[in-house]
């Protein structure tokens, strides 16, 4: 994860426990994938109802939860790809990153089936194995105190896959949106 968003990942850290700031940012980019036109109300009233206890939200979380949105949309609309799991800082332990991972990937899923993607357009055959391969990633451990050099790799291939495999399912949801009718 490039540390440029560390300060938001902690910041998420603190306020939201015990949701991880992966999962609920994995949750988030399958809502903007179900629905690219996500706005601020909408996120919220997901939020009061799936993640907060009371059903309020705090200034700051309201706060911090627009800011995760914008990021969340400015990443699935970059025109470069860029789009990448919000991720513990590769500083580190291997062990912490990849729960982190596993957590994004249960996010995803769970956002996705909150937009009703599997009424949105057939996804192709590569997103769906996507999907099943996200559903056991979002079941992965890592036992082992040191990381390996290749375990490293591994971990970055996988870090790369996720990433890819949004991109694709945003192309296919993209592709069977409802066309805008005219007025």
């Amino acid at each position: 994860m490039s540390t440029a968003h560390l300060p938001l990942f902690e910041c998420l850290s603190r306020l939201l426990n015990p949701l991880g700031p992966s999962e609920l940012h994995g949750l988030l980019c399958g809502l903007l994938c179900a629905d690219p036109a996500l706005d601020r109300d909408r996120w919220f009233a997901l939020a009061r109802e799936e993640l907060v206890e009371s059903g309020e939200l705090t200034d700051s979380v309201r706060d911090l939860l627009a800011k995760l949105l914008e990021f969340g949309a400015t990443q699935l609309n970059a025109d470069d790809g860029s789009v990448a799991p919000l991720l513990p800082d590769d500083d580190a332990p291997l062990r912490q990153r990849t729960a982190a991972l596993g957590a994004w990937c249960q996010g995803l899923l769970y956002g996705l089936g909150l937009g009703q993607v599997d009424q949105r357009g057939q996804l192709s055959a590569e997103s769906q194995e996507f999907l099943r391969d996200a559903t056991q990633i979002a079941q992965v451990g890592f036992e082992i105190d040191e990381a390996s050099e290749a375990d490293e790799i591994a971990y970055a291939e996988v870090v790369e896959y996720l990433r890819v495999g949004l991109l694709m399912i945003l192309e296919d949801l993209c592709r069977f949106a409802p066309s805008p009718r005219p007025h």
